[in-house]
């Protein structure tokens, strides 16, 4: 058969798979493999055919078995387009392990995907390789090994902090927020503050909503971490930044960061016995969210009019 033949096979699969006729594209997908006469790209496009009604048939073994016959046949293509289905294989396989709990399976797809591609890295691979760096830390961790987490966010990071893609960057973020994180655990609080410090440059750069929502975490945590470590007045700053900076948004996750800044400052202000302003704060935080639905908001709404009339009555008493 021809490559005419061929497509107009595949246009066919297209036209039952987006009517729902879900066994009839798989019948195709099938008659696919047979005129594909050994053509590489054609194969492939087949073989990504059968995977698309698999998944929505939810044949998790049919699936698995069709992910290995890509992982197989393309594993040394040069063509770009096969890469980019072998690459996604490879992924997908992996997320399936992980659902089972076969971490150690799971993770030899991970390494054999970033052994295949972070030499040579296109445009078009780098999201699927920041997902499988960020979901290699996740499997890694699960089978008990923090340090071994800590490395594999830290060449996630080497790899791609410079990379130009918003969603590339966002991803660097996130390790950057889970490596923070566990260098708290490890009681290495200057590299924490440091991963911070480089997560807020980069969501700076991007600006975008996810980038926004990832900065008001990480500056709520960095100044949470510099009072534990008892600089005050730049944990005081940072939570100054977070109210400056998004007080006047909508986005119910941003206001929560603000909340969450305000209450943790009036704590500080009164763990300082700075009395004035300690009242100040909490009027401000008081006001701006007494009708709060949050239930988390509203305890804290209430320990703040409680900590004002303390400190007001303290004020005034002889």
């Amino acid at each position: 058969m021809s490559q005419l033949d061929f497509k107009e096979l595949y246009d066919e699969f297209n036209t039952k798979f987006h009517n729902k006729e879900y066994e009839k594209a798989l019948d195709l997908s099938y008659e696919l493999l047979k005129v594909a006469q050994k053509v590489d790209i054609e194969v492939a496009y087949a073989l990504m055919a059968k995977v698309r009604v698999l998944k929505i048939l939810d044949q998790k073994k049919q699936l698995l078995e069709t992910f290995d016959e890509i992982i197989d046949n393309f594993s040394k293509t040069k063509d770009e387009n096969i890469s980019y289905i072998f690459a996604y294989a490879l992924y997908n396989k992996a997320i399936i392990l992980a659902k089972e709990k076969k971490y150690e399976e799971e993770l030899s797809c991970y390494n054999q995907l970033l052994e295949s591609f972070i030499a040579d890295v296109s445009l078009k691979i780098e999201l699927i390789l920041t997902k499988t760096y960020l979901n290699k830390a996740i499997c890694t961790k699960e089978l008990g090994k923090l340090e071994d987490v800590v490395l594999v966010y830290e060449e996630l990071i080497k790899n791609f902090e410079n990379s130009e893609q918003e969603e590339v960057l966002l991803d660097v973020a996130s390790a950057l927020f889970n490596l923070s994180s566990i260098y708290q655990k490890l009681e290495n609080n200057d590299k924490a503050i440091v991963k911070f410090d480089r997560l807020i440059e980069i969501c700076n750069k991007i600006n975008n909503k996810a980038s926004l929502e990832l900065l008001a975490k990480a500056l709520v945590n960095k100044a949470s971490l510099l009072s534990n470590i008892n600089e005050i007045s730049k944990a005081l700053e940072t939570y100054d930044e977070i109210i400056n900076n998004f007080e006047n948004e909508i986005n119910p996750m941003l206001l929560s960061q603000v909340a969450l800044a305000l209450y943790n400052k009036i704590l500080l202000l009164g763990e300082l016995g700075k009395q004035a302003e300690l009242i100040e704060v909490s009027d401000k935080f008081i006001e701006k969210f007494a009708n709060t639905k949050d239930a988390i908001i509203k305890d804290m709404v209430l320990t703040a009019e409680v900590l004002k009339d303390k400190e007001k009555y303290n004020t005034n008493s002889f």
